[in-house]
């Protein structure tokens, strides 16, 4: 009974790294490129969340440096969802039996200092929408075409 409690408890432990992993090199490759693009990140302010069924959510809050600019941090915030998106395949492809984090929605927010109080832009975009971006499918312009529907002021 002792030998079973262990085995199962290393197991649980073993399952458990893989996803935290899988979470930090996620997190890691969006902030990477978000601060190569030169966009401030806060890694706290990343959500990544495994849904009921399996699938993945992830959502991030950037904060746009000037006033009128909350185009080039949100197309940052998915151009990098979709460089993690691809580490995750691409390592999953060297590494057998890893399962790789792909998100299915992906929501980024935009603070913008307006005024006192600040403006959040929010859009949503599926993960074959993040691809085509990221893989140059589509340009920018069209990518906001796609979303322009998700997109909200609050």
């Amino acid at each position: 009974m002792n030998l079973r409690k262990i085995l199962i408890l290393s197991i649980v432990l073993l399952m458990g790294t893989q996803t935290l992993s899988a979470n930090y090199a996620f997190y890691r490759k969006v902030a990477n490129t978000c601060k190569f693009y030169r966009i401030p990140v806060d890694e706290k302010k990343m959500i990544l969340t495994q849904n009921l069924d399996g699938s993945y959510s992830f959502s991030i809050e950037l904060e746009s440096t000037t006033r009128n600019n909350f185009e080039m941090p949100m197309l940052v915030a998915f151009i990098s969802v979709g460089q993690a998106i691809n580490h995750q395949q691409s390592f999953a492809k060297k590494k057998p039996g890893y399962t790789p984090v792909i998100p299915g929605n992906t929501a980024v927010s935009v603070v913008i200092p307006l005024s006192r109080e600040n403006t959040i832009i929010t859009a949503k975009a599926t993960a074959e929408q993040v691809r085509q971006l990221t893989d140059g499918k589509i340009d920018t312009a069209g990518f906001m075409r796609l979303i322009k529907n998700s997109i909200e002021t609050l």
